[in-house]
This record gives C-alpha cells, sequence and structure tokens, in this order.
C-alpha cells in the first residue's frame, strides 16, 4: 500500500481528496538488502501484504483543528461524557498493579474481577480530574504499551482516562507516515525496541520471526469496528475485548480479522455469543462504521500521525502526546508524579 500525501485535513465544505491505494507495500520493504527477510517469510502472496489494511475505510470531511495557543479563540474542550469516549475506571484485573511481575491471569479470573465501568470515583481533595484520551488500535503493540500502563496510572493520577478506538490505518494514510517495515532500519531498531519496552512495562509483547509479514497482512479494521460496536452498546466491555485483541495478535499470534477469530476473542473477553454475533453484524453499519471515522478523523485534528496518540486536556488545552514512551511527560505536565511502569496503588485512608 502507497500511503497519499495530503497537506491538510480537508474542511467541512469539501470532501476527502484521499482514498485507498491498491498499491501493495510489502514488496518495497522486501527489496531493502540490509533487512533480514526471515522476517517475511510466508507463503502468502506479496499482494495481500498491506493492501488489506485500509478495506472500505475513508475519510469524512474533517472540522478545522483547535485554534493555536494565543489566537484569542476559545480552546476546543471535550465534552463532559461523550458516547465512544468511554470512560474507564476499574484497574485492569490481571495485568501491572501492587505486586504484578507482568503474568496475565486466566481470562475467566480476570472476567471474575469485574470490568470497566462501575463508577467514576472522586476527584482528589476536590480538584476536577484530568481528561486524558487514548487513541489507539490494536495492531499497534505500542498502543498496547500505553494503554496497561494508562490503566494502571488512573488509580494513583488524578486523571479521567477514556478510551478511544480509531483506525492506525487512515491516520497513516492521511498522514504520509509509513511503516516501520518500509523503514528498514527502523524495522530492525523496532525489533529490539519493543522487547526491551516490553519486559520495562511488563506487558506480555511477543514478537515473532515474521512480524512485519503480519502487521502489513493483517487488516485491523474490522477489529477496530468491532471494538467501536462494544464502545457503542456495551462499554464496560471496552477495556477488556481490547486487551484480548492484543493478546490474541501480539502475545498469542493468531489472527484477528477473521469473523470467527473475533468472536474467539469476544468469548475470551467475557461476551455472550448473542452479543457477539449481534456485534459482528453491527460492524458493517453506517452507525459504527461512521463512529469509527469520527473518532480517527478527531486524533488527526489534534494533530496525530500515528499511535497510540494521548491527548490531556489541561487548563482548557488539549495536550498530544505521542507513544507509550511520553507517559512520564505526560505526568509532568499534569502535575503527577511519575512512579515507574507498575505503580503501587495507594491504600485508601481510614
Amino acid at each position: 500500500m502507497q500511503f497519499l500525501r495530503h497537506p491538510r485535513l480537508p474542511s467541512p465544505a469539501e470532501p476527502p481528496s484521499w482514498s485507498p491505494s491498491p498499491t501493495r507495500i510489502c514488496p518495497a520493504a522486501l527489496a531493502a538488502p540490509q533487512f533480514p527477510r526471515k522476517l517475511f517469510t510466508s507463503t502468502a502472496p506479496a499482494a495481500s501484504c498491506g493492501s488489506a489494511w485500509l478495506g472500505d475505510f475513508t475519510l469524512n470531511s474533517a472540522a478545522p483543528p483547535a485554534p493555536p495557543r494565543g489566537s484569542g479563540a476559545p480552546a476546543r474542550r471535550p465534552p463532559a461524557a461523550p458516547l465512544g469516549a468511554h470512560t474507564v475506571t476499574q484497574p485492569p484485573p490481571g495485568l501491572g498493579g501492587a505486586g504484578s511481575v507482568g503474568a496475565l491471569q486466566p481470562a475467566a479470573e480476570r472476567r471474575a474481577g469485574g470490568g470497566a465501568g462501575a463508577g467514576a470515583g472522586r476527584a482528589r481533595g476536590g480538584m476536577a480530574r484530568t481528561v486524558v484520551e487514548l487513541f489507539y488500535d490494536v495492531v499497534s503493540p505500542y498502543s498496547w504499551l500505553g494503554f496497561e500502563v494508562l490503566c494502571r496510572y488512573q488509580h494513583v493520577w488524578n486523571i479521567d482516562l477514556r478510551l478511544r478506538p480509531a483506525f492506525l490505518g487512515g491516520i497513516m494514510q492521511a498522514t504520509g507516515n509509513k511503516p516501520p517495515a518500509m523503514l528498514p532500519r527502523r524495522g530492525e531498531y523496532m525489533l529490539k525496541d519493543i522487547k526491551r519496552m516490553a519486559k520495562y512495562y511488563q506487558v506480555p509483547v511477543k514478537i515473532s520471526e515474521d512480524v512485519f509479514r503480519r502487521i502489513l497482512g493483517t487488516s485491523s479494521l474490522q477489529a477496530m469496528r468491532f471494538i467501536t460496536a462494544i464502545d457503542m452498546t456495551e462499554p464496560r466491555y471496552l477495556e477488556p475485548l481490547s486487551r484480548e485483541f492484543w493478546m490474541r495478535f501480539w502475545s498469542q499470534h493468531e489472527d484477528i480479522s477473521q469473523p470467527d477469530n473475533i468472536l474467539t476473542v469476544a468469548r475470551q473477553a467475557g461476551l455472550t455469543s448473542e452479543l457477539s454475533q449481534k456485534l459482528l453484524e453491527m460492524i458493517s453499519t453506517p452507525a459504527v462504521k461512521n463512529r469509527l471515522k469520527e473518532t480517527t478523523e478527531e486524533a488527526l485534528k489534534y494533530g496525530a500521525f500515528g499511535m497510540p496518540a494521548v491527548v490531556a486536556h489541561f487548563h482548557g488545552e488539549p495536550h498530544l502526546f505521542f507513544g507509550s514512551d511520553r507517559l512520564e511527560l505526560l505526568g509532568s505536565i499534569i502535575g503527577e508524579k511519575w512512579l515507574g511502569p507498575v505503580p503501587s496503588v495507594p491504600s485508601p485512608k481510614m
């Protein structure tokens, strides 16, 4: 897939001028002589790599971005609790937290621990909590790292964490960004970096030898629409469902693009077969498709060019942070202390 570069986001009066490109991406990466070809070992045809990313995804017309600082215009603030911007309120059971060594509990035990959305909690000292939005796609391993760390810190920092499932393929296309496999040196570094980061953040990301073939040849579009559908119907499952998609793709090295595999992920996350089938039918509806497009466009308006994209709304202004390694800086900006990747949750005062 060749990502088309566009100089700016379209205004509301004009339609998007980009469209999915059928150009293949894998041959360009494979042509690099210095890149280890074993990473792409597969019997699948090269045409399947990358061209599946966008599918039928096209961006809608987008509103102008938020005004710059000092422009005199009021800063754009998020609604108190927008549908599709789910507020996470329960700790991620079985992954991270005090005393964690990064091991995951079985899915049944995690389900027994309850899901997100049981209560908003109190702001510290009567102060309003800082809204922190996490834009993510389950095809991104760095999104998983940022997701788990923010799920831990929502119980340590005075923040209101909102999970925003978006589509990385749309962001890459709109900004002209390229996957690491298109840049051989970056790809080689990424393999080493993810292993170090996974160990540091205590998240079970495992790198397979054909990792880049799997990324470029797998579309996360259906998975992200399925996650969007759960956010629209049963948001309490948003956190565990997202985690199970990451677990399946990045820890178990299984497919997440086909309906049967999506249903398997849903079952592992504790969804009933009836609900799972309903969600599977919803992913082809305009409502779900448009919601995912809108969330992706919102990330672009904040300035996102990849994922994870974290936006903190502090003192009336949005602050964008790219990557899972910017969370310490996030804490500094919003006046919170970084306590490492696995902070201890303070005990309530008696």
